[in-house]
């Protein structure tokens, strides 16, 4: 009996997470930017660390800012692919977007990377890890952030950071 009440549960939460994706995801974004992503930052782009750390100036601003990302460099694309969970109209996105620049340090190495591009999720997923490819398949991501390395800086010390920005 308990485990058809389960299953009854998971079906309804399942069904109420699709029919309300938009919401959930804000409120997951929010929660990210404000609660998550300053935590997140303090181990980004440090040695063996899951996260890269994206540095962007601001569209309008021009303030910097550093936002924690997942990304995955893939051999054939000649560059980093980045998941866009939220979509492509998070800040950092269309900062990077408009400046077609921004530094990525990921374990203690800086990159500079140029000409980000959108690309759908088909194209790319089949080059990362099984565990990545589950993962995001199974959030339904739908677009990659790529972009081409410039130019690569080691870093002898972890980066202090300015701010945090978030999804």
């Amino acid at each position: 009996m308990v485990g058809i009440r389960l299953v009854l549960m998971l079906a309804v939460l399942v069904a109420i997470a699709r029919s309300n994706r938009e919401r959930l995801l804000n409120r997951l974004r929010t929660f990210n930017k404000h609660y998550m992503n300053p935590r997140v930052l303090k181990i980004a782009g440090r040695h063996n660390s899951p996260y890269a750390a994206l540095q962007h100036v601001g569209r309008r601003s021009e303030s910097i800012y550093t936002t924690p990302v997942l990304a995955d460099f893939v051999p054939r694309l000649g560059g980093f692919v980045i998941p866009l969970p939220y979509g492509e109209n998070t800040d950092w996105c269309r900062n990077v977007m408009a400046s077609g620049h921004f530094t990525l340090t990921r374990d203690q190495v800086v990159y500079t990377l140029i000409e980000p591009t959108l690309i759908d999720a088909a194209d790319v997923l089949p080059e990362l890890p099984a565990p990545m490819q589950g993962m995001w398949r199974s959030l339904g991501l739908k677009k990659f952030l790529k972009v081409r390395i410039e130019h690569i800086a080691k870093v002898e010390k972890p980066v202090e950071r300015v701010s945090a920005n978030g999804w």
